[in-house]
């Protein structure tokens, strides 16, 4: 049984970006799928969400609709509160009991992995799919050096770099410029119908 592509993260709002490496990290990993898991609230982002959690949700499932391969969990909005990684994979664990799951994060966040909220129990449920990008190499391997055995469930994916990100695309809604290949069209359209971002 194929192992499953966790992608965490705001989605405020979801973008190509987004997509575009899922797709990559599904097709080197040889995943059955990656599903999505907008946050409900993200610890890190507390005070800065731009969009309701409903709507980056609908958000998300727009943007993913018609790919077989992409999902959504709604595990997050279930208890909603604080997204704490360790909470949703223990919950996805009992879900997919017999798959291996392997969480996808930039390269920018294993720095930051010893301060995650019990990770020394997210490597018990699962492996890191790191989005490699060049720059963090030498805290990547002092972070591998702290972490030891568990160093082997951090798992490098090259992927191409893609120039867009939430900010961006909220920058543009302000300045009113397009969003074409920013954000798929029927997410584009789900912004301007409930005019997100506009102030």
């Amino acid at each position: 049984m194929k192992a499953l592509g966790i992608l965490g993260g705001s989605f405020d709002p979801i973008h190509r970006g987004h997509i575009m490496l899922a797709q990559n990290v599904y097709e080197k990993l040889d995943l059955e799928r990656v599903i999505f898991v907008p946050a409900y609230v993200a610890p890190h982002k507390i005070g800065q969400s731009y969009a309701s959690p409903e709507d980056r949700y609908c958000m998300t499932e727009l943007a993913v609709d018609g790919i077989s391969h992409f999902s959504v969990s709604d595990v997050e909005f279930k208890k909603k509160g604080i997204s704490y990684t360790f909470e949703t994979l223990r919950i996805m664990k009992q879900q997919f009991p017999n798959q291996d799951l392997y969480f996808i994060i930039g390269a920018d966040g294993v720095p930051q992995l010893d301060s995650w909220h019990h990770i020394d129990e997210i490597f018990e449920l699962a492996k890191f799919a790191v989005v490699y990008r060049p720059g963090y190499e030498e805290e990547i391997a002092l972070a591998k050096q702290r972490f030891g055995e568990n160093s082997k469930k951090i798992i490098m994916i090259e992927t191409p770099e893609y120039p867009v990100s939430s900010t961006l695309v909220r920058e543009n809604i302000v300045k009113k410029l397009p969003l074409t290949g920013l954000v798929a069209p029927a997410v584009e359209q789900y912004i301007q119908e409930w005019r997100l971002y506009q102030k």
